[in-house]
């Protein structure tokens, strides 16, 4: 690339001099910017090209794009002959985040950068009359104040206005405009860009939903919930009220097309408060794991997405309700199951997770003792759990403790738990939970999702990260009934490509769907 300084009223004149003879870089100040011409047979891509491209024009050279560009606050970036003989055109944005410069199908074509030093910019946030007469880059506003120019924002850490994001979802500081104003983008609660409808939920079925063409019988309590499917996202439920699992098997066409999959453990045996639920999609079959919370089993339905009202398989029973040691399921909640299908679950009432192998009759405690307690070793109430296939990283919503709490499953015991989100006591912080019941973690990031049950709130906290922040309800943890609040969520899934997550709003009884970014 070239660099060249040029000046905004230098004589066109000597520009071409430059040029013609030396067939290198012209040079002039406009205001002290720097201008870098790339090598032939490039162009610019923006990231948002409906949002950052200008205009476009025909100039009979190079260097008329070029001053086109000057002559433009808004220009920061030009084009030249990349589609089109003498086609000219100016954008928007910069080459570090909001695009990039690559070869073209044009010999001919070149992009011009220009560069801004803070000394554009001194003038910033002082008293103005009109206008801001030492920077043709600050406007006076109504305040007389002179700022920022529409589309840029105020970056103090280098005393410059630089381009706002005209990207949905990029990453952003919530005491700084860098937000594309025009395309109604603000910084989120969760330090992204977007709009703020990205906050408000679809309801998908609640409790007057009908189920089978039955209108007496609506839903009530959701609790667990798992999403299958790649083009259309078929989310199943525990409608625990009601002993049942449920289906809708297009969750666009909300409150229509839902079926009951599930009610019975046995023939003439119903279910007994299910809690959670977990689909194992490995083999193309779609067989579905369900906690029966009351009566201390785990049942398993072969092929739900083919077979209306599949017959049940107890694959787990504990044959007790009650007591300890880890055959004893007290309180099953959380489910999950490994790359050999073994089954983890949450014991909440016993204070332990266990493991049953494959066909076996016999359980392993892998955390907890029985008793509620606050270490590494120990639970206190644990309901939810995600595993990680590919770590072997068993995660744990240690709800009485409120925090998540991590296990590496590699066969060495005891596990020796990790703390990867809250441990600070219950509490609305950032950095605190109030009885989590629920985890996913994303198979794109690793982040964790986290329902934060009492804070009537959601929770995406990165691996690694300190403290999270809230993509979904009050982030003061004040429930509510409108479409932007929750009241004691239970449960979550997130889509195969991670544009929906699907929430269970209990005591609102609701299914609720919130677009991510």
């Amino acid at each position: 690339m070239f660099l060249c300084y040029s000046s905004y009223m230098s004589m066109i004149y000597q520009l071409n001099l430059f040029l013609s003879i030396f067939n290198l870089i012209y040079s002039q100040t406009i205001y002290t910017a720097l201008i870098i011409i790339s090598n032939p047979g490039t162009k610019f891509v923006p990231v948002n090209l409906s949002a950052q491209l200008i205009s476009t024009t025909f100039m009979s050279s190079f260097m008329q794009c070029f001053i086109q560009c000057t002559n433009n606050v808004q220009c920061r970036i030009f084009d030249y002959e990349v589609d089109i003989p003498k086609q000219c055109r100016l954008f928007e944005g910069d080459t570090n985040t909001l695009g990039s410069i690559v070869l073209s199908s044009s010999s001919n074509s070149k992009v011009g950068t220009i560069q801004f030093s803070s000394d554009l910019f001194l003038e910033y946030n002082s008293l103005c009359s009109s206008t801001c007469h030492h920077s043709r880059y600050l406007q006076c506003s109504t305040s007389l104040l002179c700022e920022c120019m529409p589309h840029t924002y105020w970056n103090s850490s280098i005393s410059m206005c630089i381009p706002q994001l005209p990207i949905l979802g990029a990453s952003c500081q919530q005491d700084m405009n860098m937000c594309r104003e025009d395309l109604n983008y603000i910084c989120l609660q969760f330090n992204q860009c977007g709009p703020l409808s990205i906050l408000s939920a679809t309801t998908i079925m609640d409790g007057t939903t009908i189920v089978d063409s039955n209108s007496t019988i609506g839903l009530s309590g959701f609790s667990g919930i798992g999403v299958f499917g790649i083009d259309i996202d078929s989310i199943v439920i525990v409608d625990q009220n009601n002993n049942r699992i449920v289906a809708i098997w297009d969750a666009s066409t909300t409150y229509r097309n839902i079926s009951i999959v599930a009610t019975e453990w046995a023939p003439g045996s119903s279910l007994q408060s299910p809690y959670d639920l977990y689909i194992d999609d490995r083999n193309g079959e779609y067989d579905l794991y369900v906690s029966d919370y009351s009566d201390a089993r785990i049942i398993l339905y072969s092929n739900i997405q083919n077979v209306k009202l599949p017959s049940p398989i107890v694959v787990i029973s504990s044959g007790y309700i009650d007591g300890s040691g880890a055959n004893h399921l007290d309180g099953p909640a959380g489910i999950q199951i490994d790359n050999n299908k073994n089954i983890f679950a949450a014991a909440y009432w016993g204070n332990i997770v266990v493991v049953w192998p494959r066909n076996s009759t016999n359980a392993t405690t892998i955390a907890g003792h029985d008793i509620p307690e606050n270490t590494l070793t120990g639970l206190d109430g644990p309901f939810g759990l995600e595993f990680d296939r590919y770590k072997s990283w068993l995660y744990v919503a240690d709800s009485n403790n409120h925090r998540i709490i991590r296990y590496t499953i590699n066969g060495t015991r005891p596990y020796i738990g990790i703390v990867v989100a809250g441990g600070y006591g219950v509490g609305i912080g950032n950095n605190q939970l109030n009885r989590p019941n629920y985890i996913r973690i994303s198979k794109k990031t690793g982040a964790m999702y986290i329902v934060d049950s009492n804070n009537h709130r959601i929770q995406r906290w990165e691996q690694g990260a300190s403290e999270g922040v809230t993509i979904a309800g009050n982030s003061n943890g004040i429930p509510g009934t409108n479409a932007t609040m929750l009241n004691y969520p239970i449960g979550l899934a997130l889509n195969a490509n991670e544009t929906y997550m699907y929430v269970t709003d209990w005591f609102n009884n609701r299914i609720q769907r919130f677009q991510l970014i």
